[in-house]
């Protein structure tokens, strides 16, 4: 018998988080909560429902492949459960969880599965001892160690200070069972129908409900507002980092080290303080990345160095060395070798293997091919204010500082250009170009030397 469903209770109107963005798409390290969730479902190889409310269409887009159940109007998380029956398997067992709690694992979800089989369980919930003051509701046990029933302790301020043991909404539970207990879950003094009262309903039946109880209760920790959202990305984003470092990464400085949950880092690379890598960002092996370097949605090569600088959407091969001070934009692409000094930008450009781009530069919508060397100060001029226009520079080619070439422009293979000079017609192969504008004025490399 396998768990290979799964509902996610995501209906909450999450009012204390005080945003018109639903709760459940607030984001940990890069990652919307109920992706997280999501995640933890399948890695504990079962398929999620998740119920959402009838207003929430933004989460339905967003679960796009997710099937959704629509729980109109929201009465509680017994109702939510009444009304998804229907899509269930009538047989098995299937994990309930909640939308919030981004920082359940798929192992805890196995290691509570395990114990509902060993324990011959209709339901086995996710326990902790939380520290008080707590409103999560306190796990009765009888003296054989099966649990009896949930205290709900939001009306009672004393129970909410008291030390127990207490439910953290995360249950393993026997489909077939379900079907008959559900519908005799009964709307409470609130006008709610809640899940805690299944375990009654299981005790009175002659049933078990086990209680897998977790040894650091922030796993199963619920985020209602914004500051028990700071507080799980923390976790989430400690967690991330010692995943790195056990997997051969070196942080220098852990605490000011930023990782989203969708990095990938090769072995033997070093992140130095102040690194911030998010997204989809993927570095190689033995690469240098800082420090206070912002890396979004990049793919790094290996042996490559990034200091100081900022790259989103770009592409870089092997052995690439960028900054300090740089920004590297969406659609650059590095070829191996290329070498990029403090304070340029590259933008929607193609650099070949072993080029040079030394201080102070601009390149944008340019294809610029092996071993040119372009110098301080250079301009691609992209813009005419209506569109933006291609240069080209082919391979060899030596731009000299403050070389400013008006697009659309060519710079034929090993040509020169002189200091200062403002290129608004192409440039053939071999010839040196100097001026405002600037004019090919004689030839630098024979014409044999270019076959």
């Amino acid at each position: 018998m396998s768990a290979g469903s799964a509902l996610i209770l995501a209906a909450g109107k999450g009012t204390r988080m005080r945003s018109v963005r639903p709760k459940v798409l607030h984001t940990l390290a890069g990652i919307a909560m109920i992706d997280l969730v999501v995640d933890a479902i399948r890695g504990a190889g079962a398929t999620p429902t998740v119920v959402v409310s009838r207003d929430a269409d933004t989460v339905r887009e967003h679960l796009d492949g997710v099937a959704t159940v629509v729980q109109d109007p929201p009465l509680g998380t017994g109702h939510a459960v009444q009304v998804a029956l229907p899509v269930l398997p009538g047989e098995g067992e299937a994990f309930i969880v909640y939308g919030d709690t981004p920082l359940l694992r798929a192992e805890t979800l196995r290691q509570m599965q395990q114990l509902h089989r060993e324990r011959g369980a209709v339901l086995t919930l996710l326990s902790a001892r939380v520290p008080p003051p707590s409103a999560y509701g306190i796990v009765e046990r009888a003296t054989d160690g099966t649990v009896t029933r949930i205290v709900e302790t939001k009306p009672d301020p004393e129970l909410q200070r008291t030390s127990a043991e207490r439910n953290l909404g995360a249950y393993v539970v026997d489909l077939s069972w379900l079907r008959r207990a559900a519908p005799r879950l009964q709307r409470n003094a609130s006008g709610e129908v809640y899940l805690t009262d299944l375990p009654a309903l299981a005790a009175a039946d002659g049933k078990v409900v086990a209680a897998f109880c977790l040894d650091d209760p922030r796993e199963g920790m619920g985020v209602n507002s914004r500051d028990e959202l700071a507080a799980a990305e923390a976790l989430l984003r400690a967690r991330i980092r010692e995943r790195h470092m056990l997997a051969g990464v070196t942080l220098r400085d852990p605490a000011s080290t930023f990782i989203d949950a969708g990095v990938s880092i090769g072995e033997d690379t070093e992140l130095l303080p102040g690194t911030i890598l998010e997204g989809q960002t993927r570095i190689g092996r033995g690469c240098v990345i800082g420090p206070r370097s912002r890396l979004r949605d990049t793919i790094v090569g290996d042996r490559s160095r990034i200091g100081e600088s900022y790259l989103e959407g770009a592409t870089l091969e092997e052995e690439v060395s960028i900054g300090p001070y740089c920004h590297i934009r969406t659609g650059t692409y590095l070829a191996r070798g290329v070498d990029i000094l403090d304070h340029a930008e590259i933008k929607n450009s193609r650099l070949g293997r072993g080029t040079k781009v030394h201080h102070f530069s601009y390149l944008g919508d340019a294809t610029i091919g092996a071993d040119v060397n372009v110098g301080a100060g250079t301009i691609t001029a992209n813009y005419d204010g209506k569109k933006k226009l291609a240069t080209v520079i082919e391979d060899g080619v030596f731009l000299g500082v403050d070389t400013m070439l008006v697009a659309p422009v060519r710079i034929g293979r090993r040509a020169k250009t002189g200091a200062g000079a403002v290129v608004t017609k192409d440039v053939a192969p071999g010839m040196l170009a100097v001026g405002v504008p600037a004019r090919a004025i004689k030839r630098v490399v024979p014409e044999a030397d270019l076959q």
